[in-house]
């Protein structure tokens, strides 16, 4: 009798984690790892208002097309700074942008995996980010 409560009980982690990670590997879960007096993030990462952010939020985005896209990143800084980086399947680095790189554009294709990462340091202040 104990022993099946243990089982139903790692059987239900189990699925649990399979849902999360599948959650996230399709983009609709965020990891974070962040210190802030306030952070107000928007639906799928693409806006925040944040207050003595350090850290960073990292989500995987997948496009629709294999084209160009061209990413704009529009930020407001009263301090510190912020650095949007998208990573390839790899880990490369294929796209930064900052205060002073505010678009760039960027081939991506379609079914492949691609990682957004917008990284704080001190920072206070709001930004939004767009790609199309």
């Amino acid at each position: 009798r104990g022993g099946m409560g243990m089982i139903k009980m790692i059987a239900l982690w189990l699925v649990m984690g399979v849902g999360f990670y599948l959650l996230y590997s399709n983009g609709f879960l965020v990891m974070n790892s962040k210190r802030a007096v306030m952070y107000a993030g928007s639906k799928r990462g693409k806006a925040a208002k944040f207050s003595s952010c350090s850290g960073y939020t990292k989500r995987i985005i997948k496009v629709q097309e294999t084209k160009q896209y061209q990413f704009s990143f529009d930020c407001n800084l009263t301090a510190g700074t912020v650095l949007v980086e998208v990573l390839d399947a790899s880990k490369k680095p294929i796209l930064s942008l900052d205060e002073t790189h505010r678009c760039a554009d960027v081939d991506l294709e379609k079914g492949k995996r691609y990682d957004l990462i917008v990284r704080f340091k001190s920072a206070s202040g709001d930004y939004v980010l767009d790609w199309n």
